[in-house]
């Protein structure tokens, strides 16, 4: 007779994309230290992909558990130098 032994399951978290378009990921990680890491990963190839984002001033992710609880956000700005602004 032989043992199956199932696998522990990876919390799922949700990824939501806040700015002129709203996307959803659903991700697998071993924590949430591990989806903040995500986040960041998907807003940075998101980035790559579109940089007219920056006229848009600000651009967040929302990490949900997987029961849609907010979790933490990360945040991303774009602001002129104090000293490049008109006086």
């Amino acid at each position: 007779m032989t043992l199956v032994r199932k696998k522990n399951r990876m919390p799922k978290y949700r990824l939501l994309f806040a700015g002129r378009e709203r996307d959803e990921i659903v991700i697998e990680c071993e924590d949430l230290s591990g989806a903040r890491n995500e986040a960041v990963r998907h807003l940075g190839m998101y980035l790559a992909e579109h940089p007219g984002f920056a006229d848009e001033g600000h651009w967040r992710v929302e990490v949900e558990s997987e029961q849609c609880e907010p979790l933490l956000h990360v945040i991303v700005a774009t602001v002129t130098d104090r000293s490049r602004q008109p006086r």
